[in-house]
């Protein structure tokens, strides 16, 4: 699974009420940002980036073949090896995750770390 990206560009001060909302029905994309909104600019217009899901192109999601899980297995070994880092998330764990479960994972780890 992949991704298209488009970026629009507005001649309006804001274009949405929160820097990202997600769409998941109803629309063929399926987020929207708006990137001043994250930064705080201000600026007579504004530009958003819509997110498709497409079948083609670049993956933006795990696909856990065995060749890919045996190249996961080499980027485990560099991160045991990094001490004073936590590594957390889609990309540390080489998995799926919706975002209430991200958020989950990284009060979980956090509080490990604070309590020992």
């Amino acid at each position: 699974r992949s991704i298209d990206f488009e970026f629009e560009t507005y001649d309006k001060q804001s274009f949405q009420e929160a820097p990202v909302v997600n769409y998941p029905n109803d629309y063929d994309f399926t987020r929207i940002t708006e990137f001043k909104k994250l930064t705080s600019q201000e600026h007579n217009k504004t530009t958003i980036l819509k997110e498709y899901p497409c079948a083609e192109g670049e993956p933006y999601y795990p696909f856990p073949t065995k060749k890919h899980k045996e190249h996961f297995a080499l980027y485990q070994k560099d991160m045991a090896m990094e001490k004073d880092v936590i590594f957390i998330g889609r990309l540390a764990e080489y998995r799926y995750y919706n975002m209430d479960a991200v958020v989950r994972s990284a009060l979980n780890v956090f509080e490990r770390e604070l309590n020992g």
